[in-house]
């Protein structure tokens, strides 16, 4: 956690989640950001951040920052007003023609009604994502039938599953294609591998990234480079296989559709079949906006989309903490319109330990309730704070960037779920909507994965510790008195 900062302002801020030093804006985005802000001498009414020119008022405001209190020495008479002096909020950026910087500014409104400032940073906003140079020579063919556009991620490929995936490309009955690659900075030798399968293929473009970026930010980075030509758009991991027909009858099944998605065989590294399907104790989900919201139930490589989509869904939202670029692309999609679903594998899933994440992990059983009970008996806090300010908080992201995005195109339903969502933590009612969702497993609608009680518990708590310190210079020795911000998960 930062030092406070007294230089040059009569208010003590800093920031223990902070926004990215570059951040892209297209239409609109949002970042969120987490600290302390106090003034050491007088009580304080609101919190205000200025983004730029924009005035953003603070909610969620008066956190108890235990961390921050037990800092100042026992003399210290600005103590008693650092205890409560958390905050986490998030920020909108609207849209710039240029590249500029962004100063941040906490604004406190003091009970006499004089203002405090005090300096959180700034940030470089720019217009968009721009492509790296090597998109300029995707063409396409004079085939017949729609252009589709294959976005492939790459970092230190397997040599034998890389040549396996390319040729599985290379025997797509639908042949109006080019395949895009970023690849994430793999080693010299994993990218001469690469560089050698596709050397000779017009129909492949490789752009080596300079930058480890992760694969939320190099999947970004691929689907940029997808030409503005092409009809629709595919993502594609570097170790599955295709079956010959996937491009095929997914062109086929997309209908008005924004995005549409097939089942998956699940196999090992060698080849071996471990499942004839992706669903095998969860079940899937492309009809309810609240659900997918909650969790995701599309998985890139087995997704095709309309190339439109990415006017809305690049760039992506900043990424707190575990955010999957096959989730966001589904939410924009499901935003604007519906998805489809093609029942049946069409390429093979390869599950294996370097894998982001995997069947198993995708359909972890729900826990019963009286399991969560005591879970929660035996440790009260069950890392709630880490969940209320990184996986709630990154929720909360995808939710609020769609808002400035997507709004105007959404039904009404699919806005009152938004709102429901933005308004969990402030809001009982909508609480008890997030709350009250777990009862459809009770008609077998487990695809949530239990996200419901997951956040539902973190803002209770959030909520009781607010109520619990409300009012108090320092913390209390028997309830819990703590919400400062923990370390970022794994």
């Amino acid at each position: 956690m930062p030092a406070p900062d007294r230089s040059g302002a009569d208010a003590v801020a800093g920031l223990d989640i902070s926004p990215p030093s570059r951040l892209s804006v297209g239409k609109g985005t949002a970042f969120a950001v987490a600290g302390y802000c106090y003034h050491p001498r007088e009580r304080t009414r609101s919190l205000w951040i200025e983004v730029g020119s924009s005035r953003q008022r603070v909610e969620r405001f008066r956190l108890a920052r235990q961390d921050v209190y037990e800092r100042l020495d026992e003399a210290d008479p600005a103590r008693g007003h650092a205890y409560r002096s958390g905050f986490a909020a998030l920020l909108d950026l609207g849209p710039v023609g240029e590249e500029r910087p962004v100063e941040l500014t906490a604004v406190l409104t003091l009970e006499g009604g004089r203002e405090a400032r005090a300096s959180l940073g700034s940030l470089v906003a720019e217009p968009a994502v721009a492509p790296p140079p090597e998109a300029a020579a995707a063409r396409f063919s004079d085939a017949l039938g729609s252009r589709v556009a294959i976005c492939m991620a790459t970092y230190n490929p397997p040599g034998s599953l890389l040549k396996r995936q390319l040729d599985s490309l290379r025997s797509q009955t639908h042949s109006n294609w080019v395949c895009l690659i970023s690849d994430d900075g793999s080693d010299p030798d994993s990218l001469a591998i690469l560089e050698s399968e596709i050397r000779g293929d017009s129909r492949f473009v490789l752009s080596p990234g300079r930058t480890r970026l992760g694969f939320y930010r190099n999947f970004e980075r691929a689907v940029s480079m997808a030409p503005t030509d092409a009809a629709f758009v595919t993502l594609c991991d570097q170790d599955d296989s295709w079956h010959p027909e996937k491009l095929e009858r997914l062109v086929a099944a997309i209908g008005d559709a924004q995005l549409v998605y097939s089942d998956a065989r699940l196999v090992s590294p060698a080849g071996e079949l471990v499942s004839p399907s992706y669903w095998t104790t969860r079940r899937n989900n492309y009809t309810n906006y609240g659900s997918l919201l909650l969790a995701n139930s599309v998985t890139g490589a087995a997704s095709l989309f309309r190339r439109d989509l990415l006017d809305d869904a690049l760039p992506f939202p900043p990424r707190i903490a575990k955010a999957f670029h096959d989730h966001w692309l589904a939410v924009v999609a499901m935003s604007r319109g519906r998805l489809a679903y093609v029942d049946a594998p069409l390429y093979d899933y390869v599950q294996h330990d370097t894998a982001v994440i995997g069947h198993s992990e995708a359909n972890k059983r729900p826990r019963p309730v009286r399991t969560h009970l005591m879970e929660r008996l035996r440790r009260p806090t069950g890392g709630s704070r880490r969940v209320y300010y990184y996986n709630w908080y990154q929720q909360l992201l995808f939710a609020e960037v769609l808002r400035l995005r997507c709004w105007d195109r959404m039904t009404p339903a699919k806005r009152r779920t938004l709102r429901r969502l933005l308004s969990a933590d402030r809001s009982v009612s909508a609480l008890s909507w997030l709350l009250g969702r777990r009862s459809r497993r009770l008609w077998g609608h487990d695809e949530t994965l239990d996200r419901e009680l997951l956040y539902a518990y973190a803002l209770v708590r959030r909520r009781a510790v607010s109520t619990w310190t409300l009012g108090r210079s320092k913390p209390n020795r028997l309830l819990p008195r703590d919400h400062s911000v923990p370390s970022p998960p794994d």
